[in-house]
């Protein structure tokens, strides 16, 4: 049996938060940032081997809540003023402690093996993106953004419980079984439960990011406070990723089911890069980055059923390497996105310019983000993007038509992300552009970031180079 405990002290720091910021007014409201996040660090220990690869999914989205905290701390001198009438807006410490609760979400939502429990855990997790989403509620961009939000979530809930109700229509059970749909499929009802499983995707494909609910995205990262576009950036697409490796699994080897993935990865992957290239603001530029990010895991879910349908054989792991390396590179934009939008008020790419001569370490990590983001080799981007190709070659079904889209959407990468790296060599600082001081937390999480990716990047050749010793 699973044990809740990280749930109950994700929850339990949560409310005693919320009562601390009730009636202590004194107290700093970055406090309960960094209180949070060591308390989403803090459950990791009680993660077993049971259940590998769904406890990676859990830890990954409470590494992603801790740096999403911490990086609320740094960006409060924004939480703490609606942008639009400089007046302070009170109850800010809800902001630190909403991510715990979403976070308790995520992680029971990986221990499930019924639909009610990846439903309920769904929504604990959308309930509380939708307030912070629209959280700076003085700010006409961001309350467009929660209200998008929340209409797209809203019709994608309503098609999931659709789709639980059509699972249990036709198996009788909401067990994810592979059993049970094996024994409504002999029993004449494919069509019924391949319709199910199709509302569950489209109800999945709304966290992911995939199409064809991805259009909610760039205006929402748009419009959401940075820390939360940040937050919906990985965490959310880790609950979304961790909840299509459990629905499908009794679906391993349909060819259906198949052919309907790879179209929506060839689908996510045109959508996101294509849309990216104009893009001038880079929280919308980052939005089609993580629909094509989504692109690029989702043919990690076609498998041939030589695993027996086990996510954890063959799925988990290479969709959970990719969102590990995917969450470095995105935390690292984003922390070094605040120090602009803090110092520069602005959150173009244009405001990046000359950032390589006036802070060259801020600009060395911000390029080392970006190069990997882009795929360029010697990076850990790099071997997410190959691990990706070889996985459609050696699947061989698709490759011929799904492979090309695959390489043509990476070449693209290329030339958006290199937008900001351009910006900071080859651009001019303005003369009122003021030097960019760097903060210890994002000092300490750029730098960290920036060393795991080159160091995850140059791994292979180092031990490929001992083996030949």
């Amino acid at each position: 049996m699973q044990s809740y405990t990280p749930e109950f002290i994700l929850v339990g720091v949560a409310l005693v938060l919320l009562l601390a910021d009730a009636f202590l007014k004194n107290v700093p409201k970055c406090a309960f940032g960094l209180i949070g996040a060591l308390a989403s660090l803090a459950v990791i220990p009680y993660y077993t081997t049971e259940n590998l690869y769904g406890n990676i999914y859990a830890i990954l989205a409470l590494i992603s809540t801790a740096l999403t905290l911490l990086l609320a701390v740094d960006f409060k001198a924004v939480i703490n003023l609606s942008s639009n009438q400089g007046k302070t807006q009170d109850g800010t410490g809800e902001f630190f402690i909403l991510p715990l609760i979403a976070c308790a979400g995520i992680t029971a939502m990986t221990k499930a093996t019924d639909l009610i429990t990846l439903f309920v855990s769904l929504e604990v997790l959308t309930l509380t993106s939708y307030i912070l989403v629209g959280y700076f509620r003085r700010n006409i961009g961001s309350l467009e953004a929660g209200v998008k939000y929340l209409i797209l979530g809203a019709i994608s809930t309503g098609v999931l419980v659709f789709g639980l109700a059509w699972y249990f229509g036709m198996t009788g059970t909401f067990e994810i079984s592979k059993s049970a749909v094996l024994s409504a499929i002999a029993s004449g009802n494919s069509a019924g439960i391949l319709f199910a499983l199709a509302l569950l995707v489209i109800g999945a494909a709304f966290k992911i990011g995939a199409v064809p609910l991805q259009m909610w995205i760039p205006d929402v990262y748009q419009g959401a406070p940075l820390p939360t576009t940040a937050f919906l950036s990985v965490a959310s697409k880790v609950a979304g990723f961790a909840f299509l490796s459990i629905i499908l699994v009794p679906f391993a080897n349909i060819p259906s089911v198949l052919l309907i993935l790879a179209l929506m990865a060839a689908a996510t992957l045109l959508v996101g890069n294509l849309g990216a290239i104009p893009q001038t603001n880079l929280k919308r530029l980052m939005g089609y980055s993580s629909i094509a990010q989504a692109g690029f895991i989702l043919p990690f879910f076609l498998t041939d059923g030589s695993y027996n349908g086990a996510p954890d054989s063959t799925i988990a792991p290479n969709a959970a390497l990719y969102l590990a390396i995917y969450m470095l590179m995105t935390f690292g934009a984003f922390f070094a996105l605040s120090l602009i939008r803090i110092q520069r008020g602005s959150e173009e790419i244009s405001a990046f310019r000359g950032l390589g001569k006036t802070n060259p370490r801020l600009a060395l990590a911000i390029t080392i983000m970006f190069a990997s983001l882009a795929g360029v080799p010697l990076t850990a981007g790099f071997l997410a993007k190959m691990a990706s190709f070889l996985h459609v070659i050696r699947f061989g079904t698709y490759s011929s038509w799904l492979l090309p889209i695959m390489v043509i959407c990476a070449a693209s990468g290329f030339y958006y992300y290199f937008k900001v790296i351009r910006a900071m060599y080859w651009e001019k600082p303005r003369e009122e552009d003021e030097a960019i001081i760097v903060t210890p937390i994002t000092a300490i999480v750029m730098t960290g970031c920036a060393a795991a990716i080159v160091i995850a990047g140059i791994m292979p050749l180092f031990t490929s180079g001992l083996s030949n010793l």
